[in-house]
């Protein structure tokens, strides 16, 4: 794992479409796959994000009252994010917008990696899929504010600002986390370090994708989904799910 996150994050900024090295969340027009995302009824999560500092990032803060939350309702059970519009306004529009009109509905999760990330968002569940509201690639959304933490919902890119559809929520643990800062593959303040230590996610993203939403239910959902058994997707990368995990629906709702 080490290994693919040293070598991912040294192909980011030379291709234009992102790399199948095993750490790196792509959305490409030449390969990548994203299948379903599904929308149902959330069920509450067990795990709660806290922290033992006062950090200040809004990824720990609660939805604000009548702020849009997002359920994605999924084959293996419900997925709740809130969103950063403030730090992320066009990631935020895009996905809102597509989940309003139903764009996602049906769509599976076509790439999967343990201890890494899902993705989705791809029409043709293949990868190569996929566009933005507006029909075309918008730009990154990078604030210090926001980390690829564990349950951050990020977009997914071919290269610096490439943004479409496809999107991936980060699932990795405190563990793999640790072995990535330990590998030195990651430039990351004392602060940061520690967060990814206690929270998971992988710190070799920071600052290459745009962080716009957070999980605050369904990390067992999460969980469940990036076990689910793969295959090689095409590409020689062991993460195309033997069986599909489809987003059946997005529910947008009011935060309470």
């Amino acid at each position: 794992m080490l290994l693919a996150a040293v070598l991912s994050a040294a192909m980011l900024s030379s291709c234009s479409n992102i790399q199948t090295t095993e750490e790196q969340p792509s959305a490409e027009t030449t390969e990548q796959t994203t299948e379903e995302a599904t929308v149902g009824e959330s069920t509450p999560s067990v795990e709660k994000i806290t922290l033992s500092d006062e950090s200040g990032l809004p990824q720990f803060n609660n939805p604000s009252e009548d702020s849009e939350v997002a359920i994605i309702h999924t084959t293996l059970g419900d997925i709740k994010v809130m969103f950063f519009p403030e730090y992320a306004p066009k990631a935020v529009e895009n996905f809102l917008t597509h989940a309003k009109e139903g764009y996602y509905d049906g769509i599976s999760f076509h790439r999967v990696m343990e201890d890494f990330m899902i993705q989705g968002g791809d029409p043709t569940g293949t990868g190569t899929g996929g566009e933005s509201i507006w029909g075309e690639e918008f730009e990154n959304e990078i604030s210090e504010n926001l980390l690829p933490l564990r349950g951050s919902l990020c977009m997914a890119n071919a290269g610096p600002d490439t943004n479409e559809s496809q999107f991936f929520i980060v699932q990795a643990k405190p563990d793999a986390a640790k072995e990535i800062i330990d590998s030195g593959v990651a430039d990351l303040t004392e602060e940061q370090k520690k967060l990814f230590e206690e929270q998971g996610g992988d710190p070799s993203l920071t600052g290459s994708y745009t962080v716009f939403g957070q999980i605050i239910e369904g990390y067992d959902v999460l969980d469940k989904i990036a076990a689910t058994p793969v295959e090689d997707n095409g590409s020689g990368e062991q993460s195309k799910p033997v069986e599909n995990v489809v987003i059946e629906s997005v529910t947008i709702e009011k935060a309470k």
